[in-house]
């Protein structure tokens, strides 16, 4: 009973070491493999599937592993994958984009005397298009052909090959043959055992996906025909990745490369840093040619300002440098990121030469209280906040200089208004009663920024009873969406006046002509008197000449 105790526990203690032991081995056939626990692979093997390694697990590979196309690898959130080994896609397609400048150094070694190199291309060569290829003294012409032969020694010298090409389209060279009568093989160099200077390497499709969302480590690793995107935290150190480009680094995540080397994008850079993703790029070599080291890819370049209306007038924008002039729209909103170029806002080029946009943006509010503007360096990030100063113009107060006047006289008033805004502005001020525009002198005045002025009005009414004067800005149709911002839109108020129609009023008319009619009668009672004066005055006068004739008869 013993021994066959001990027997068991034996078995069980045997069992549990054997699951100990345990490795996860890599999907085939298209299975699903989840990695749960720490664990290394170090043999080389093949993989062909979907490989998980989850949250809280590292997966370490030392050796080489094949992997089927359209296969898999997720690194979750929380996990960590390194690479000291090599993954390796089963498909290589790519292609060595030439133009005119470009170069072939060729050796295919000690074949024959003398031989052929067979090109082939990635598509028909139009007719229409100049490509010409040169050897030595023979130059082949490949317009209309998807291959071409060329006639070149094989006795392992080297061989130079020139382009001479006028085409606006790419065309890739996607392995060259070297082709003799002697005995042996005929070798073949894939695109992406080209030699050459001034090509572009391009993996025009990747055989599996490596999606980061937790931690990657490459280091002497080596990387061929990959789709790599870093959700999270990407490092490669001194390794080569071949066809596995563009790296994807998505907005929130960080990614370091140091003295390593990237060949054979499937874009025109190596590297896509989106949004606000961080990059350390150091000691590296890239595809070259026409691709750039890495660029940061803005999603957009949406801007909102405080006004709509607003002229932007951008210069230096993108890739490209390119300038536009554009409006803001009913809501403030402009977008200047309109294409994948202009949302392009640092890169290094192909060379490994650092470039930041040297961008400007011009901003213009044009209304009836002036111009208001802005000038600032573009917003390098998805969205951004630019306000133009603007004034805001506030009536204080209105103060009357009495509480009751009489219809049809003016009575005076002063008017505070003060600017707590950030741009001097040149206003009118109208003057209202019980919503009705009333009758005052033109209230016009420039305001700088914090300025106060007290101006004054003379205020008619032709109405009796108790009235309250109310004046406020005249607001331009440009900022009526946005008045509250731009002025307080109740203005101020007087205190209450009380208009009375004067007691002499009806009067007057009758007191006048009275007046009138008192003056006429005076002025014809003197010249009445006036002119009988003169009658007596010449009857005297004749009575004493008659009366002289008189005495003379005498």
């Amino acid at each position: 009973m013993r021994t066959a105790l001990s027997f068991t526990i034996l078995l069980i203690l045997t069992s549990l070491s054997t699951l100990a032991g345990v490795h996860a081995e890599a999907p085939s056939n298209g299975s699903t493999v989840l990695i749960t626990a720490d664990e290394t692979w170090n043999e080389t093997t093949t993989m062909d599937g979907n490989l998980i390694v989850s949250s809280g697990s590292t997966l370490t590979i030392t050796s080489e592993v094949t992997i089927a196309t359209n296969s898999s690898i997720l690194v979750e959130q929380g996990a960590t994958l390194v690479v000291t080994g090599s993954l390796l896609g089963e498909e290589l397609n790519s292609g060595l984009a030439v133009f005119n400048s470009t170069q072939l150094h060729l050796n295919f070694g000690d074949l024959a005397e003398n031989g052929q190199l067979r090109i082939n291309f990635d598509q028909t060569i139009p007719t229409s298009a100049i490509f010409n290829m040169t050897i030595g003294d023979q130059t082949v012409d490949a317009a209309g052909k998807d291959h071409i032969f060329i006639d070149v020694p094989l006795n392992g010298s080297d061989l130079l090959a020139d382009f001479h090409i006028y085409y606006a389209f790419e065309i890739q060279i996607i392995s060259i043959q070297a082709l003799h009568s002697g005995s042996g093989q005929s070798p073949i160099l894939t695109a992406n055992q080209l030699n050459h200077t001034a090509g572009s390497l391009i993996w025009n499709s990747a055989s599996f996906s490596l999606e980061v969302e937790g931690v990657l480590h490459l280091d002497s690793a080596t990387i061929y025909g990959a789709n790599m995107t870093c959700y999270n935290e990407c490092q490669i150190q001194s390794s080569t990745l071949i066809g596995s480009a563009p790296l994807n680094v998505e907005d929130g995540a960080s990614i370091m490369v140091t003295s390593s080397s990237i060949q054979g994008s499937r874009t025109d850079e190596d590297i896509i840093v989106h949004d606000l993703a961080e990059i350390i790029y150091t000691d590296n070599e890239g595809t070259g040619g026409v691709t750039d080291g890495w660029i940061r890819l803005l999603s957009q370049r949406q801007i909102q300002t405080n006004a709509g209306g607003i002229t932007v007038h951008q210069t230096g924008i993108g890739y490209g440098s390119s300038t536009r002039d554009d409006f803001t729209d009913s809501n403030g909103l402009i977008d200047i990121g309109g294409s994948e170029w202009k949302r392009i806002v640092e890169w290094v080029d192909q060379n490994g030469v650092y470039h930041s946009e040297d961008s400007e943006l011009v901003l213009t509010l044009s209304t009836g209280w002036g111009d208001f503007s802005a000038t600032v360096p573009a917003p390098q990030t998805p969205t951004a906040v630019i306000n133009i100063p603007l004034p805001y113009i506030e009536v204080v107060s209105i103060d009357a200089e009495d509480t009751t006047a009489e219809v049809n006289k003016k009575i005076g008033a002063m008017v505070t208004v003060r600017n707590t805004g950030d741009a001097p502005a040149t206003v009118n001020i109208w003057c209202y009663v019980d919503g009705n525009q009333t009758d005052t002198t033109t209230l016009t005045t420039t305001l700088a920024a914090d300025e106060e002025k007290v101006l004054p009005v003379s205020w008619w009414a032709n109405t009796d009873g108790p009235q309250i004067l109310n004046c406020r800005t005249l607001i331009p149709d440009v900022l009526k969406a946005i008045a509250s911002d731009v002025t307080n839109v109740e203005g101020g108020n007087s205190q209450e006046v009380g208009w009375y129609i004067g007691e002499e009023t009806e009067d007057q008319p009758y007191i006048v002509y009275a007046i009138l009619g008192v003056i006429i009668i005076i002025a014809s009672t003197l010249f009445a008197r006036n002119a009988n004066k003169k009658i007596s005055q010449e009857h005297l006068g004749n009575d004493a000449e008659a009366s002289a004739e008189q005495e003379e008869e005498d």
